[in-house]
């Protein structure tokens, strides 16, 4: 019944709250027919936006607090925007500058996710249990802009082959440090998944407005440089006939504020 939640499996609370989160997604232009068997037995359609459709990933470095201690979780989602079918009469169209700035409020376009690496085992359990995530364990190297580290500006993700470690999936390298970012308020994030082979739907939010860097076409391979292994993994595979070289459209980045400072000492 579409009026019935989803079971919560006993040993899971909702909803989880995220103590800290430093997030970047990268976003692509693409020809619709890639995305078509992506969406297949899904009741999801690609969003069209001016005859294309929108792929991204999205990484996210977060911690959890529990009783027993903190938990750090890294995490990709590949992702298509799309909506359900069922929908299709009351989703806000809008242009793709638009979606990702938040301008579609119905919150019907959301993300398909594809695939989603994941290096903790009790996320890559939610995810599956509680959101219908695509999820599987791997490991990632990471060189992330910190407040620790004063002027970097820049991101480096690889995706490593869950079986060997020495090899990858992608790796992305986003130099945004001379970019100046629009600031989009673009949560809540719809994210679909499969519960029972039905569709679900979820609310991802974050709290805080995102900056928002859109790339000129022609030369945005001078700020995101995509870059594929030889890993076997399905998902590199799926990432290259998705985004290939295609030019990235537009990057979106979100680093939590912290929590405390210890600042520097002196003499007494």
């Amino acid at each position: 019944m579409n009026n019935q939640l989803p079971p919560i499996p006993e040993g899971f609370g909702l909803p989880f709250y995220y103590a800290t989160l430093f997030n970047i997604e990268v976003a692509f232009l693409v020809e619709r027919e890639k995305v078509i068997k992506y969406l297949e037995n899904t009741g999801l359609i690609a969003a069209d936006f001016n005859g294309k459709a929108l792929v991204s990933f999205n990484f996210q470095n977060y911690t959890g607090q529990f009783p027993n201690g903190a938990s750090t979780t890294q995490e990709i989602e590949l992702n298509i925007v799309s909506y359900p079918k069922s929908q299709k009469n009351n989703v806000a169209f809008v242009t793709a500058k638009q979606y990702l700035r938040g301008e579609e409020q119905t919150k019907l376009m959301g993300h398909k996710r594809v695939h989603v690496p994941c290096d903790a085992d009790m996320a890559i359990k939610a995810g599956i249990e509680l959101f219908g995530e695509p999820k599987f364990k791997t490991t990632f190297t990471t060189n992330l802009p910190s407040l620790n580290v004063p002027g970097q500006n820049t991101w480096t993700i690889t995706c490593n082959d869950p079986d060997n470690s020495s090899e990858f999936i992608f790796t992305c390298h986003a130099h945004v440090t001379n970019l100046i970012p629009e600031i989009s308020a673009f949560s809540p994030i719809t994210e679909y998944g499969q519960y029972d082979k039905k569709l679900i739907g979820c609310r991802w939010n974050i709290l805080q407005p995102t900056n928002l860097y859109f790339l000129d076409l022609k030369k945005s391979k001078d700020f995101v440089k995509m870059s594929y292994g030889s890993s076997k993994n399905k998902m590199r595979e799926d990432m290259e006939i998705l985004i290939g070289d295609t030019p990235a459209f537009a990057v979106r980045t979100s680093m939590s504020a912290p929590a405390a400072i210890q600042t520097r000492s002196y003499y007494i």
